[in-house]
């Protein structure tokens, strides 16, 4: 409400919002109300937004719209797409420890934390990739419009790299490798979510590397609790890219670079003093704060529609 006023016209408005998700409307098969309605705006010189939820891409498009997603691929990243932060319910520095930042001294090794999902039984691998081949010749044949998730998990690359993370003497590892997926919050174990965040606080760099989608919900949590992710770059899109010069912030290695990974963290890790470290960890905590938490996110939304106006004006 600080920011948004809803209005009862077309006529009265500067930009319109879908009602709901993009996702309902695929689901449902009622994306001719999305046409109609991006149409509608478009007749009258305005854009239309529509959130996009979940892990998987939507199969479909309209010049007039702008898709807020959590994820993209910077090698064909479309003009008409804004990526959102990662879906945090809560504020887990105040949700755990009321608030409090929790300052890291710097360790003489670099200690890489990671707490989750890496391995499969051999039987449901072959279970998993069977049924996304079907899926993905299926979505191919009828032009379904919900891509499926990888043929093959991206988590047997996410296990490669920590076993290479593992066996160097050259950094410490903090790992606990789960057997399912975000026991702590979708399977609503509180020990194990406890355990998740503990792995974050008590370590020097996190451990993110892409899901099922090019993202990970995990670099917004560690961001979240003042911690520095280890990014492993798999051509992702981050939010506010033209400011926030994320390069420079966190331990970003490219996906291209795996095999000097361990150098990068150590080259990343010796760059610092310890109290450029703590101030490194603040900052993490104070860029989720200004742009990536709920409130944080909104602010700059808001300002880029209200520049995008303005452009659309002098145009």
């Amino acid at each position: 409400k600080e920011y948004f006023k809803i209005v009862e016209s077309v006529e009265q408005s500067d930009v319109g919002f879908l009602p709901l998700t993009l996702n309902y409307y695929v689901k449902n098969n009622k994306l001719d109300l999305v046409d109609k309605m991006a149409d509608l705006m478009k007749r009258n010189g305005q854009t239309l937004y529509a959130w996009v939820e979940g892990d998987h891409y939507m199969n479909y498009n309209h010049p007039n719209c702008i898709f807020i997603k959590y994820f993209g691929d910077s090698r064909n990243q479309a003009v008409n797409e804004m990526i959102q932060p990662g879906d945090m319910k809560k504020d887990l520095l105040y949700e755990h420890y009321n608030g409090q930042f929790k300052r890291r001294e710097k360790s003489d090794f670099p200690v890489i934390g990671f707490d989750g999902i890496a391995n499969y039984p051999k039987s449901k691998l072959i279970g998993t990739i069977l049924k996304n081949s079907l899926l993905h010749a299926s979505y191919k044949l009828l032009d379904a419009k919900i891509k499926p998730e990888p043929i093959v998990p991206f988590l047997l690359k996410r296990k490669k790299i920590l076993a290479q993370l593992k066996k160097s003497n050259n950094l410490k590892t903090n790992f606990k490798i789960r057997s399912s997926f975000a026991p702590g919050t979708l399977g609503r174990d509180d020990q194990a979510r406890k355990e998740f965040i503990t792995n974050i606080i008590d370590s020097d760099y996190t451990f993110c590397f892409r899901g099922a989608a090019n993202y990970s919900l995990r670099f917004y949590e560690t961001l979240c609790l003042g911690r520095i992710p280890l990014f492993i770059n798999s051509n992702c899109i981050l939010p506010f890219q033209d400011k926030v010069d994320w390069k420079n912030i966190i331990c970003w290695v490219d996906e291209d670079h795996i095999d000097h990974l361990v150098e990068k963290i150590q080259d990343y890790h010796q760059s610092m003093t310890n109290h450029q470290f703590i101030e490194r960890q603040e900052y993490c905590r104070e860029i989720w704060e200004n742009y990536l938490s709920k409130e944080g996110f909104l602010k700059h939304f808001h300002d880029s529609i209200k520049q995008s106006i303005k452009s659309s004006i002098y145009l």
